[in-house]
Order: structure tokens, then sequence, then C-alpha cells
């Protein structure tokens, strides 16, 4: 079974320090973008400038969803790898005293 499953915990901690830094990136990003719609704003009126009002609070609400669903999946990598290693060596130490 071991010969099976080949586990890389750098590169989990790698994958999941990028997951969670590209959350990072992402929400500056959005603030830009943010920021770059509030200064439009002034500049439209009437109609125009409730449809560009709508449009920034349906990106807010799909960045909130997004920054929610990937940082959850960097969290569970990382979680998943701390898991792993825990297991393995609580098997390694329950192992060792076998043979001792």
């Amino acid at each position: 079974m071991a010969d099976d499953l080949a586990v890389d915990l750098a590169a989990l901690h790698v994958g999941s320090n990028h997951v969670l830094d590209g959350v990072g990136e992402a929400a500056v990003d959005f603030l830009r973008h943010e920021d770059g719609l509030a200064d439009a704003a002034s500049g439209w009126v009437g109609s125009s400038q409730l449809a560009l009002g709508q449009l920034a609070a349906r990106w807010e609400a799909r960045h909130s969803l997004h920054k929610l669903q990937v940082g959850g999946l960097g969290l569970h990598v990382a979680e998943a790898m701390v898991e792993y290693r825990t297991n393995e060596d609580a098997s390694c130490g329950a192992l060792g005293s076998v043979a001792g």
C-alpha cells in the first residue's frame, strides 16, 4: 500500500501557499477595479450611473464568493497536509514501539 501512495508534503505546502497568495492578489486587483468604477461613477448620470452601481454590486458579491471558495480550498489543502503528516508521525511511532 505504501508504494501506491506518494505524498510530497513540501509541494502541498507550496501549493496551498500559492492558492492563498492568489486570493490576496485577486483582492488587490478587485480593489483597483472598484476604485476605477468609483472614479467613473461621477462621469455617468441617470440610468447609466445606476447600471454602473448595479454592476459594481454584482462584482463585489461575486468576488466575495470567489474569495471565500478559493481561500477555503487553500486552507483545506494546508489542513490535509498537516493531518497527513500527523498521521504519518503517529504511525511511525506505533510501528517503532512494536519493533522495540
